[in-house]
C-alpha cells in the first residue's frame, strides 16, 4: 500500500466498517499519540465525529488486536480519557489486507508539544490529573503478573516469579542481539543480588506500558486552566508492579522535574509528610533502579530488532551507568 492515505480509499475502507458516518471528505497524517500509520478522518456530513484510523504493518494483527482490546479494556474500567474502539479490521481489503483499527478522536495537544508553554503550577496540575487516572487503573484487580492480550497470559502468582521471567527474556535478547555479554553477566548477578526488592509488590496491577508525555494529550483553556485529555497507545499493557508505569513516564518524560513529580504523587495519593519535591517515596526506592534496568534492556532489544542500531551504544553506556549508580547506592547503604 502506498504511503499516503487517499480520500477514495479511506471511502472505500469507511463505507463498510462504519457507513452511518456517510463519506469521507479528508484525509490527513494524525500528528498526535503514535503517528505511524495513524490518519484523521473527517466526514462530509458535520455530524459525524471525526475519527483516527490507526493502520498496521503487514503481520501486525496481533499488536492490532492487542492495542483494540487494551483501549476497550481502559474505557470499559473508567479511564474516559482513553479513545473508544470504534471499529476494527483483521484484513481490510482496502488497505491491501493490512490490519485496522479505528477509535474516536480525544481533544487536546500532546503535552510534549505543549511542555514548553506551561507554567510549573500548570504542569503540577496536568500530573496530578495523571497521577488520579493512573491511580484508578491500578486499582483494577489482576488476576496474576503477566503479558496482557485480552487477559493475562501465563499469569505468575507473585512479582518475583513475573521479573525473573522478564530479564531472563530480556537478556536472552540482548545477547542475541550482539550486547556485551560480560554485560548480560554483569545485569544478571546485579538483579539476583537485589531480588529481594521485587517482593515489595504486594499485588498485581494493570499498567498502561506506555504513559509518557507523547500518549498524553491536554487542553489549554483561554483562563490558564489545563485538562488532560487523552491517554492514547496501550498496546504494552500489562500486570505487574504499578512503578513500571512511574519508571518509565520518568525515564522518558519527567526526568525528575520537581513540579511534575509532586503532581503526580499527589494526584496518586502517596504524598508522605516532609518528602521533598521531585523525590520518590521511601518505599518505591529499592524498585525503581531495578525497573530502570529492565526498561533500558527493553528498549536496547526493540531498537535492535526494527534496525535503529545507532541506538544500541547510549543504551549499553546507560546499563553501565545504572549498575554502576546501583552499587554505589548499596555502598552507601552497607557504610
Amino acid at each position: 500500500m502506498p504511503d499516503g492515505l487517499t480520500v477514495e480509499r479511506a471511502g472505500d475502507l469507511l463505507a463498510g466498517l462504519l457507513p452511518a458516518h456517510g463519506p469521507v471528505r479528508a484525509v490527513s497524517r494524525f500528528a498526535e499519540g503514535s503517528v505511524t500509520g495513524a490518519y484523521l478522518i473527517e466526514f462530509a456530513d458535520t455530524e459525524s465525529a471525526p475519527v483516527v484510523l490507526k493502520i498496521y504493518r503487514d503481520g501486525g494483527l496481533r499488536s492490532a488486536a492487542k492495542e483494540a482490546r487494551a483501549l476497550k479494556f481502559l474505557t470499559d474500567h473508567g479511564v474516559d480519557i482513553s479513545p473508544r474502539v470504534l471499529a476494527f479490521s483483521r484484513s481490510a481489503a482496502a488497505l491491501g489486507g493490512r490490519p485496522c483499527l479505528i477509535s474516536s478522536l480525544r481533544p487536546g495537544r500532546t503535552l510534549t508539544s505543549l511542555d514548553a508553554h506551561l507554567t510549573r503550577a500548570q504542569r503540577h496540575e496536568v500530573y496530578r490529573q495523571l497521577g488520579a487516572v493512573l491511580k484508578r487503573l491500578h486499582a483494577v484487580p489482576a488476576g496474576g503478573y503477566g503479558y496482557v492480550d485480552g487477559r493475562i497470559r501465563g499469569p505468575l502468582p507473585d512479582n518475583s516469579a513475573h521479573m525473573a521471567r522478564m530479564f531472563e527474556r530480556d537478556l536472552r535478547g540482548f545477547r542475541a542481539h550482539a550486547g556485551d555479554p560480560a554485560l548480560a553477566d554483569k545485569v544478571a548477578t546485579h538483579v539476583t543480588e537485589h531480588a529481594a526488592a521485587f517482593a515489595e509488590c504486594l499485588r498485581p496491577a494493570y499498567c498502561h506500558g506506555d504513559v509518557h508525555e507523547p500518549n498524553l494529550l491536554v487542553e489549554l483553556a483561554e483562563d490558564g486552566t489545563c485538562s488532560l485529555t487523552g491517554l492514547l497507545d496501550p498496546e504494552n499493557m500489562h500486570a505487574g508492579d504499578p512503578l513500571m508505569d512511574f519508571a518509565r513516564l520518568d525515564a522518558f518524560s519527567m526526568h525528575g522535574d520537581p513540579a511534575k513529580m509532586a503532581g503526580l504523587l499527589s494526584g496518586y495519593g502517596v504524598c508522605v509528610p516532609g518528602q521533598r519535591p521531585g523525590e520518590w517515596p521511601a518505599a518505591w526506592r529499592s524498585r525503581l533502579p531495578l525497573y530502570r534496568i529492565a526498561l533500558a534492556l527493553e528498549l536496547y532489544n526493540w531498537f535492535a530488532i526494527i534496525g535503529e542500531k545507532g541506538r544500541l551504544p547510549a543504551l549499553d553506556r546507560e546499563l553501565r551507568d545504572l549498575l554502576g549508580a546501583g552499587s554505589r547506592s548499596a555502598s552507601v547503604r552497607d557504610n
